[in-house]
């Protein structure tokens, strides 16, 4: 056994005997379970840790805080991690699982779009299967300077969903002062989400959506999807107000209460989901701000509280029970303090700056996409995303941790979600 090897041999049996004055267990594992770890791939019987028991090795490696320390150890360990047992196994101890990152990337050199993901144990970006569905989205205005869009999604557990874009259309015969003959204007390009399932390394298409939308709300409570106000192929103050909940497992839209106001409806944006509940906030920067919170186990909106909408002045995710904000103009992140009812500077860095559709990770970070902001000479009139995504961990110690992921292939990452791995098994 090599000297690594030994070292943590030892550091894992006492964690055992001391963690494991260990309660009764329940877990029942199978030699199957057991075998396709212990060949280290030239024949020969390895053990996952020299001198315990197979079982109990399994559980002492479960609960190892980062996954990172088991990377390049043994070949038995690495098929160890993408075992969706041990995976199961690590939320039963309370650490995270391994998620990935899922990135919608657009190429520089034709346009086109395609998914990968990014696989933060092996350090490796994987092909997501061809999307049924063509991807000709529209993420600039041709006649807006700096004007962007994005393509808006949102996951559970393990899914991803694509929910909302927009792709161009013109207006033939229109009478309207605002929709003249020849100019180009812009339509809903989803009429149905479309879902991939890592497990399966699958897609598929979901049933229609009530009203195809643009500019929308949408995020995610109790696995399933909520998508609100927003707008169809035009502005109607019906839809702006409206919003509907999609169980992905019975692929069934359910509607929901509307809401009071219709001023979600102007951008695109994401829900944050905390204690069970969604909440929103409208207008960016100094505009007037408005702030919902829904509750699903009631089915009604309510205003948000004044000082957390106050201070709702960027892209926002929960950490960890925490309200983030980035302030991607200034460099800033703030954190809500609840008690005080006000946002407060948590860090500011310089390359917090340009940072946007923020998700969190579930491990106590949280990512975006490093956007690339429109040229003088106008020949990148959007603010257009960049080829690198940012990481921010807001948990490390003795101060946040900031690196950065590579987009692959020459390609702008557009949109970016975390959820659970691909089946391995399935790869090729």
């Amino acid at each position: 056994m090599r000297e690594r090897d030994l070292r943590a041999s030892k550091r894992f049996k006492v964690f055992a005997a001391e963690d494991q004055v260990m309660e009764e267990r329940e877990l029942v594992v199978s030699m199957t379970d057991l075998q396709q770890f212990s060949d280290d791939g030239d024949g020969s019987s390895s053990s996952l840790l020299s001198g315990l028991p197979e079982e109990l090795a399994m559980e002492c490696l479960a609960r190892v805080s980062s996954l990172g320390s088991l990377r390049g150890v043994s070949k038995s360990w690495q098929k160890l991690v993408y075992s969706t047992y041990f995976q199961q196994l690590r939320v039963q101890y309370g650490r995270t699982e391994l998620s990935w990152v899922y990135t919608l990337v657009q190429s520089t050199r034709d346009g086109s779009f395609k998914w990968k993901a990014y696989d933060p144990f092996s350090l490796q970006w994987h092909d997501l299967p061809p999307v049924p569905h063509v991807m000709d989205f529209q993420l600039s205005n041709p006649g807006c300077i700096g004007l962007s869009y994005s393509v808006q999604c949102a996951s559970t557990r393990t899914k991803l969903v694509m929910i909302a874009a927009l792709k161009l259309r013109k207006s033939h015969g229109s009478s309207s002062p605002c929709k003249p003959r020849g100019v180009v204007m812009l339509e809903p390009a989803l009429e149905r989400p479309l879902i991939f399932d890592p497990a399966q390394r699958l897609w598929k298409s979901g049933s229609c959506f009530r009203v195809p939308r643009k500019w929308c709300v949408c995020g995610v409570a109790d696995e399933k999807i909520y998508v609100a106000s927003g707008s169809g192929k035009d502005w109607d103050r019906d839809v702006s107000k409206s919003a509907e909940v999609y169980d992905h497992e019975k692929d069934v839209w359910q509607r929901l209460n509307n809401l009071s106001s219709s001023k979600f409806s102007g951008e695109a944006m994401s829900a944050v989901t905390q204690g069970g509940k969604l909440y929103i906030a409208s207008g960016r920067g100094v505009f007037q701000r408005e702030g919902a919170v829904y509750t699903p186990s009631t089915g009604l909106w309510t205003k948000m509280e004044p000082g957390l909408r106050k201070g709702w002045t960027g892209s926002c995710v929960s950490v960890k029970g925490k309200f983030y904000v980035v302030d991607d103009t200034a460099g800033k992140l703030k954190v809500y303090a609840p008690e005080r009812e006000e946002w407060i500077v948590f860090m500011e860095d310089s390359r917090l700056k340009n940072l946007e559709s923020i998700v969190s990770t579930g491990d106590g970070k949280l990512c975006g996409i490093v956007c690339t902001p429109p040229s003088e000479d106008g020949s990148k009139p959007g603010c257009s995303k960049g080829n690198l995504i940012r990481v921010v961990d807001v948990e490390a110690q003795p101060a946040p941790l900031i690196f950065d992921i590579q987009v692959p292939d020459d390609g702008e990452a557009v949109a970016l979600q975390v959820l659970s791995m691909m089946n391995s098994d399935l790869q090729t």
